[in-house]
C-alpha cells in the first residue's frame, strides 16, 4: 500500500511539475521570440528623419517609443523608461508614435514594444528596448547608447535579437 503511494504521490509531483512547466512557457514566454523574424530589416530600409515623424529634431537624443495596445510585454517599458532616465547627464526626449505614423514613413515595423533613437535628426538605433527573455534593463543597447559608451558606425536596425515582443501582423 505504501508503494502504491509512493507511486501516486511521484506521478502528482512529476505532472506538477509538467503542467508548470507548460503553463509557465505558455504564458510568460509567449511572446519571447526574435524581434524581426520575417527580417524585413535585412531589406533596404529608409531611415525616416523625426521630421517625417512629426516631431521637432533637439539637440541631443530623443527616443521615440512604438507600442501596441494589446502587447503583453508592454509592462516591462515603465521601468525600462525609468531606468534610461537614471543616470544620465542630458534628459532624453521620450515621444510616442503609433505603428501607422512610423510605417507612413517607409520603416517597416516588425514587432512591438520598438524604440527608435535619434541623436539630432538622425536614426541610430531601432529594435527593442532590451533583450533576453525578461527584456532585463541590464540588456539593453540603448542606455550604453544613451552613455556614449557605444558609438555605432551608422543605423542600427537590431531585428536579429531575442526580446519580449509582440509580431506587428
Amino acid at each position: 500500500m505504501t508503494n502504491l503511494k509512493q507511486r501516486l504521490g511521484w506521478a502528482i509531483l512529476i505532472g506538477w511539475l509538467g503542467l508548470s512547466t507548460f503553463f509557465m512557457y505558455r504564458f510568460v514566454f509567449a511572446d519571447y521570440g526574435e524581434f524581426d523574424p520575417g527580417q524585413q530589416w535585412l531589406d533596404s530600409q529608409p531611415e525616416p528623419s523625426l521630421t517625417q515623424l512629426a516631431i521637432q529634431p533637439a539637440t541631443g537624443f530623443t527616443l521615440v517609443k512604438v507600442t501596441s495596445a494589446s502587447c503583453s510585454c508592454n509592462s516591462y517599458l515603465a521601468s525600462h523608461l525609468a531606468d534610461l532616465h537614471s543616470g544620465l547627464e542630458q534628459p532624453v526626449e521620450v515621444v510616442e508614435r503609433s505603428i501607422t505614423e512610423v510605417e507612413a514613413s517607409g520603416l517597416s515595423v516588425p514587432a512591438t514594444p520598438m524604440a527608435l533613437l535619434y541623436d539630432g535628426d538622425s536614426l541610430v538605433y531601432a529594435g527593442p528596448f532590451a533583450s533576453g527573455p525578461f527584456c532585463a534593463n541590464e540588456d539593453s543597447l540603448i542606455r550604453d547608447i544613451l552613455k556614449r559608451q557605444t558609438r555605432l558606425a551608422g543605423s542600427y536596425l537590431n531585428g536579429l535579437v531575442k526580446a519580449c515582443r509582440c509580431l506587428n501582423d
